[in-house]
Formats: structure tokens, sequence, C-alpha cells
């Protein structure tokens, strides 16, 4: 479990959002000012507000853009990988999908850092995003670490319980990932969160290599046959052998995910943009707090709330809990676009401490219907729709706020509120037409006992 908690220490890079503001600001929007080294650029970033605000506008509207590109170049790239690492994961074994995610990520840090070193341009930046990309980035990570827990898990209660601690311990790994970032840039300038990122995935890779016990089981198939065919990716699902649950049900399930991660996959950036600006004007030190405090209160809170509604309400369906986490979501979003102070921001973040639990209990719903020796591909499919999910969001959201900034700076979260409202109308649907069916044959039994009455006096 310490793993997890290094994991979101080192690869959650609050830094580069703001790292990217300053950039843009100190080159492009400072009134020909230009600052004397990377040392003092986050003081920059904290000064944002005394531009005027059509600049400051402006300077958003770019920033916005730029952490789009390195979104796209990420996860872009990442896309063929994470299609074939599931299966890989089910062939070769998670320790060795492990060393290699970890390996190339140290060196995609290393890149980043040298970048800002050197104060090389943006485009240089996003070289040591694209090496990240060749990893598999962060997705490939949990794909293996979630087969894990598969194997070491019962279906169940248990599953849904383990993989929501899991984001709950990521969870504290952003916590304190978001608050050192913070008191680095604010004190110490952008160099620092990125070099002792990639000496935490360094340390994590030294980890696995000597404590991490394989826990798959290799087959004789597999011995023979370590070449993976495109029909394997989907096997999980298109082999009746390999799910015990209609095809359907797993597909809206996976629809239903795609939709609500949309705006999750993008809020946090956008988000970060947004208290940079006017009329909230924070620091990365306070962003730190803010950003540090609001995960560790959404991922501990929420596998809290759930351990409780579990204990409390022993028949409460996972259908239901997703729903409490889809309603939570939407008034965080929408409180968000309304904020005009501090206090309000606040009440957003609280508002939001249920919208977690979806993302385990969808998983682990899915992953008890599908054979154990398909948990790899199962995952791999999961983190491949986040990974399209993260370019979509980013494509979408990321210019919804460039072309609405200068008219409302919030617009772009009433937009974002609206999927886990569409994604809550279409469990509904889904629930309500899973059940149609026998509830409709019970009834044409009760409604015609004459003709059991007749059958009997013949």
């Amino acid at each position: 479990m310490l793993l997890f908690i290094l994991l979101g220490l080192s690869i959650s890079s609050p830094a580069t959002t703001q790292f990217v503001y300053a950039y843009v600001k100190n080159h492009d929007f400072a009134n020909n000012s230009t600052l004397e080294s990377n040392q003092n650029r986050s003081k920059f970033v904290t000064q944002s507000c005394n531009a005027n605000g059509t600049s400051d506008d402006k300077i958003q509207a770019i920033a916005s853009d730029w952490s789009w590109y390195i979104t796209l170049v990420k996860f872009g790239i990442a896309i063929p990988f994470i299609m074939f690492i599931g299966p890989m994961v089910d062939k070769i074994g998670r320790k060795k999908i492990l060393l290699w995610n970890l390996s190339v990520l140290t060196i995609s840090f290393a890149m980043k850092t040298v970048a800002i070193y050197f104060d090389l341009n943006l485009y240089y930046f996003l070289i040591g995003f694209a090496a990240e990309g060749l990893s598999g980035t962060y997705n490939t990570f949990h794909i293996a670490s979630l087969s894990l827990l598969a194997d070491g898990t019962s279906k169940g209660k248990e599953r849904t319980i383990v993989m929501a601690l899991y984001d709950a311990l990521l969870g504290f790994g952003i916590f304190f990932s978001y608050i050192s970032s913070g008191y680095l840039i604010e004190y110490a300038g952008f160099i620092y969160p990125f070099a002792i990122s990639g000496g935490i995935v360094f340390f994590l890779l030294i980890l696995v290599v000597i404590t991490l016990q394989e826990s798959w089981k290799n087959s004789g198939e597999a011995k023979t046959q370590m070449s993976i065919s495109p029909g394997e990716i989907f096997s999980w699902c298109t082999r009746s052998e390999n799910i015990t649950s209609s095809v359907n049900y797993v597909f809206i399930y996976l629809l239903i995910f795609f939709i609500y991660l949309m705006p999750l996959s993008a809020s946090s950036s956008i988000r970060m943009i947004y208290t940079l600006s006017s009329p909230f004007c924070w620091s990365a030190e306070f962003i730190g707090w803010f950003s540090g405090c609001n995960d560790i209160v959404v991922f501990v809170g929420g596998l809290i709330i759930l351990k409780g509604l579990q204990i409390c309400f022993k028949n409460i369906t996972d259908e239901l809990i997703v729903s409490f986490g889809f309603l939570s979501s939407i008034a965080s979003l929408i409180l968000y676009g309304l904020s005009k102070n501090n206090w309000m921001l606040y009440g957003a973040a609280a508002a939001g401490i249920l919208q977690i639990l979806p993302i385990p209990v969808i998983k682990a719903m899915l992953s008890r219907v599908v054979h154990p020796n398909k948990q790899g591909a199962l995952f791999s499919n999961v983190y491949l729709i986040e990974t399209v999910c993260q370019i979509c969001a980013a494509t979408l959201f990321n210019n919804i706020y460039h072309q609405t900034v200068t008219l409302y700076k919030g617009f772009v979260f009433f937009v974002m509120s609206g999927f886990p409202l569409l994604a809550l109308i279409m469990m509904m649907i889904f629930v309500k037409c899973a059940k149609t069916p026998s509830k409709d044959q019970t009834e044409i039994v009760i409604e015609r006992p004459d003709i059991q009455k007749s059958n009997i006096s013949t």
C-alpha cells in the first residue's frame, strides 16, 4: 500500500498547470518584463491579478490551450500502449509491466526537469510528456496494480471496498503532493517538484524490484504464445466464457463511466487556472492546500461514507451508491460555476465529497462479472476509456473555457455539470428497464388466476 501513496506523491504533477501559466505570463504577457531566474517564477504567478482584466483573460486562455496540448501529447501517445498492456499483464505478469512503466516515467520526469532548468521553450517541455506517454502514463501502473488487487481479493463487497481503499490511499499521496508542491513552487521555484517526483518514481522502481511478489500464475498457453492479437484486447467481453453477465450490462456501464469521467478529467487543471485569476488571485501555496484538502476529503471521505453505507444498510445496491456520487458531482460543479469568493469555492469542494464513489464502484461491478484470467484486459479497457476521456475532456472543456473566459469564467463548470446528470438519467433508465421483464411476468400470473382454476377443474 505504501507504493500507492508514493505514486500519488510523484505522478500527480500539480505544478504543471501553474508552470504553464507562469511561463505564458512571463514570456508573452508580462508587459515586456522578464524574470531573472526560474527560482522567482512562482512569485510571478502569485501576482497574476496585478495585470489588467483583458491581459489576465488572455493569459488564462493561452494557459488553457497549453494544458490541452500537454494532454493531447501525453495521452494521445499512450493510447496504443494502454490497449495492449491489459492482455500483456495477463500473459507476462504484473511485475514486469510495472518495471517498464516506472522506468520510462523516471526518464520523463528527468526530461521535464532539464527543460525547466535551462528555461527552454514550452515545446521542449512537451517532449517530457511525450516520453510519459510512451510509458502508458500512470494508467499502466493502475492496470497492473488493480490486477494485483483482483488476484488477492474475493468477489463481492470485499473487492469494492478494497478498490475504494486503493483510491483513498492515492488520495493521501495526492494530498501530500499538492501541499509539498505548493510550498516548493512558492519558495523554491518549479524545478524541485519535477526533480523530486522523478526521484520518488525511481525509488518506487527499486521497491518493486526488491519487494513485490508476482501474483500472476503463468499457464501453458501463455508460455507458448506471447503475441497479442487485436481481438484479445476485447476478449474479456466478446467471448461468453469470459463474462458472467450480459454484454449489454457491461457496455452500458462503460458508457456511463465515460460520460461521468469527462468533467472529472479536466476540472482540476481548469479549476487551477480559474483560481489563479481574479477575483480569487490565489498563490501556489494556497492552491496546494486547497487542492490537497479537496482531494483528501473526496478520496478518504468518500471511502468512509461508502463503508458506512454498507454497514448501516446491508441491502444497499451499488447502483444507489453510484447515484449518490452523480448527485454530489452535479452540486459541486454548479457551485464552482457560481463561485464569487473563497467561501463559495469551499462549499463547492464540500458538496463533491461523494463524487469519487462511482469510479471504484463501477470498476468493482465490472470486475465481478469478468473471468479472473481477464482482469488485466478488463482494466486495460477501463483505463483506455479514461485515456480517451482525458483527450476528449481537455479538447472540449479547455476550448469552452478559452472561448467563454471573457464572458463568464464559470460557464464551463455549468457545461460540466450536465455530464453527471446525463449519466444519472442513463443509469436510472437502464436499471428500471432491467427489472421490467421479471415484474411483468409476475403480474400475468396474478392477474389471470381463473386460467389456473379452469385447468384444475378439467
